[in-house]
């Protein structure tokens, strides 16, 4: 790992070479640190468990499986993709895609209606809240231009994780994201619960409704649930307060605890954490079922997690938010908000305009 930040040469080169790579940036650092890794050091796994077992940049999906694993990319001292050796591994998770439309009102019209469908299915089940995501193709740009999005994200997100993350299996991925998933140093660590979003205006006349307040304290719950799960049962809880990402504003709960009961375990801790209410729903069994019979895409890595990881010193985890997916002929942004049984469909498919216009405001000074 170094904090020399790579040109764009150098990236061209690693993935022309199969060369996995990571890029990101920490909440109020303006530190570009990175780390390059051949295929044959390249870690996967299919088991949240195993990363005790380990220490790197970590980048997990929302759901393992088969297609879809958790790698590990061991810190490396260099930048010089010359000293990595080229795989033949095919990068076709780059390559062109030809199955996405741009009609953004036909978009609106399928999300509203699944929105109402959530809502209707709520009446029926013991479901309190399931977070529905959808995703936006872009033309106009590639992965020829996700080392400068990446520039600006870190001047314009300066309170984010900011991230580029290159594997030949899982693609080319740029984001900055608000959310943190667990942080540790030492012997204590943090989680966060993160839900509710608004345009930023005055953070003295915020305001939030009861809808999003109430979504935001069942985050807070399911993570005080696992806690208890772990017998830790001594923390610190700060807020909720109104926390600023951005050009949107979101209600915030930061969670310390000390971290000794998930020594040697903090993988099955992450297992049991993730996905948290504020990607998928409560009851998270229930809601992640609904998630997947309605949403009509993958999420991949969208709302996975990543950052890095050494389980016997400092990690920092974040949930894969404000991100895209880039390939040869477009990207694809991706955003997702919670619905309640108070949810108002014409509200959530503005939360999710809102989102991903983030990344679009950006992609547009390229």
């Amino acid at each position: 790992m170094n904090n020399i930040t790579p040109d764009k040469e150098t990236l061209r080169k690693a993935i022309k070479s199969g060369i996995s790579f990571a890029i990101w940036s920490n909440p109020e650092e303006q530190i570009v640190n990175s780390t390059f890794c051949n295929q044959k050091d390249l870690i996967k796994t299919y088991a949240t468990k195993n990363i005790d077992k380990h220490k790197g940049f970590v980048f997990a999906p929302f759901q393992i499986c088969k297609h879809l694993p958790l790698f590990i990319l061991p810190f490396s001292n260099s930048n010089n993709v010359f000293e990595f050796n080229s795989s033949n591994i095919s990068n076709n998770k780059i390559a062109h895609k030809e199955s996405y439309t741009s009609n953004i009102e036909l978009s609106k019209k399928e999300h509203i209606s699944q929105v109402n469908d959530f809502i209707k299915i709520f009446k029926n089940t013991d479901i309190k809240k399931a977070v529905l995501s959808r995703n936006k193709w872009i033309s106009d740009y590639n992965i020829d231009k996700m080392p400068d999005l990446f520039n600006e994200l870190v001047e314009s997100y300066p309170n984010a994780f900011v991230y580029q993350v290159f594997i030949p299996e899982a693609g080319y991925w740029v984001g900055a994201t608000p959310e943190l998933l667990l942080s540790s140093n030492n012997g204590s660590a943090t989680t966060v619960s993160l839900a509710g979003t608004q345009p930023y205006n005055d953070l003295d006349k915020i305001t939030w409704d009861r809808k999003e307040k109430v979504e935001q304290e069942l985050v807070t719950e399911h993570i005080r649930t696992v806690l208890s799960e772990f017998d830790i049962n001594e923390i610190k809880e700060t807020g909720p307060e109104t926390a600023k990402a951005g050009q949107l504003v979101h209600i915030k709960t930061q969670i310390d605890f000390n971290k000794k009961n998930i020594n040697n375990r903090i993988g099955e801790f992450i297992e049991r954490l993730h996905p948290t209410p504020a990607v998928c729903g409560l009851p998270v069994k229930d809601s992640l079922e609904l998630i997947l019979e309605t949403e009509a895409y993958d999420r991949e890595y969208y709302t996975g997690y990543l950052g890095t990881f050494d389980p016997n010193n400092n990690s920092n985890l974040y949930v894969n938010l404000r991100c895209l997916q880039a390939f040869e002929n477009g990207v694809v942004l991706y955003a997702g908000g919670g619905i309640t049984p108070e949810s108002d469909a014409e509200k959530e498919w503005e939360e999710t305009r809102l989102k991903i216009q983030t990344i679009e405001d950006i992609l547009e000074k390229l």
